[in-house]
């Protein structure tokens, strides 16, 4: 009986895969009230996913990025951005997908998990498009956050007359060789 039990658990865990980050980013958008956008990007994903077979729904893992390697097109900007997010104290932010769910649209799924950030963790959906061939899956999610949700309070400028939006819209992209 313990034979057949550990046999079962070996055969199911090859189809498992681990899947293999090609590419991908996550971009966080927000803009000064009453000026422009802040785009900070960063292309650095680590990822640890798995997904059984062809089943999206069984997608699970970590995605994480070092928050000092988030980049916009204002350096000057960005350092200010990297004292306020305290990336010498919070070096890492990861998203834990715990369950996905099939929304029975095409293609159509909602990653359901948790963002560690800045300290904090919090529960985090994100509305995600998902697509596969044979030995390719590609993913395009959305969610959004309020920042001070997790402790970190936004710069303003002149009081309270140039603000940071502490609503962030988080897009991430991903391609993975299955």
């Amino acid at each position: 009986m313990k034979f057949l039990v550990l046999s079962i658990i070996l055969v199911l865990s090859l189809f498992a895969g681990e899947l293999k980050l090609q590419s991908g980013s996550v971009m966080g958008l927000t803009s000064v009230l009453g000026d422009s956008k802040i785009d900070p990007k960063n292309d650095n994903l680590l990822t640890n996913l798995s997904i059984d077979g062809d089943d999206i729904t069984t997608l699970k893992g970590t995605i994480s990025v070092e928050m000092a390697l988030f980049k916009s097109q204002n350096a000057d900007r960005d350092e200010n951005m990297l004292e306020t997010l305290e990336v010498e104290k919070f070096t890492k932010s990861i998203y834990t997908i715990q369950s996905v769910e099939d929304t029975k649209a095409p293609s159509v799924y909602i990653l359901k998990g948790e963002l560690d950030l800045h300290g904090v963790k919090k529960a985090l959906d994100f509305n995600a498009t998902i697509t596969q061939d044979d030995m390719i899956l590609s993913i395009d999610a959305k969610s959004k956050i309020n920042v001070e949700d997790y402790g970190i309070e936004m710069p303003c400028l002149l009081g309270f007359t140039m603000c940071v939006d502490e609503n962030v819209e988080i897009n991430g992209v991903a391609v993975f060789n299955k």
